[in-house]
């Protein structure tokens, strides 16, 4: 079927675009803060919730004590490390500053561990690449 009438054209030329345009729509929500990020994930932390933590980090994050030893790599060695951490029921971290710039969020933070006594003092690092925790330097007194 061949049509000349320059209204049906333009008709159907308008609905292939609308149709293009909607199919390319680029107004997905914007990622959180990396600021909002970080607080989520101590959150998590705090309620001691595994996988609510684990959700904020990449698969392939990195977590490393200053200045490069590195202490897990990736959600399995994380988990591993966190499940022993959180099956303490009084671990608790507080945060005593934060500093946010662009991507990285630097947290100076006090933690409790039991069945130590001890309060554990430390600076943290947060690089947040596309949504997700990519990186974490611990530095401790």
């Amino acid at each position: 079927m061949k049509t000349s009438n320059p209204m049906v054209l333009l008709a159907i030329s308008f609905f292939a675009l609308a149709a293009q345009a909607l199919a390319s729509d680029t107004t997905a929500a914007p990622l959180p803060s990396p600021e909002s990020i970080v607080q989520a994930q101590l959150d998590a932390y705090n309620r001691h919730d595994l996988e609510g933590f684990l959700a904020f980090y990449a698969d392939d994050a990195v977590l490393v004590n200053y200045p490069d030893e590195i202490t897990q790599t990736g959600k399995t060695q994380m988990r591993a490390r966190y499940a022993k951490r959180f099956a303490q029921p009084g671990v608790h971290a507080e945060i005593i500053s934060r500093i946010a710039f662009a991507h990285f969020i630097v947290d100076h933070e006090r933690i409790t561990s039991p069945p130590s006594a001890d309060i554990i003092e430390a600076v943290a690092t947060y690089e947040v690449r596309d949504g997700k925790i990519v990186r974490v330097t611990f530095l401790r007194k």
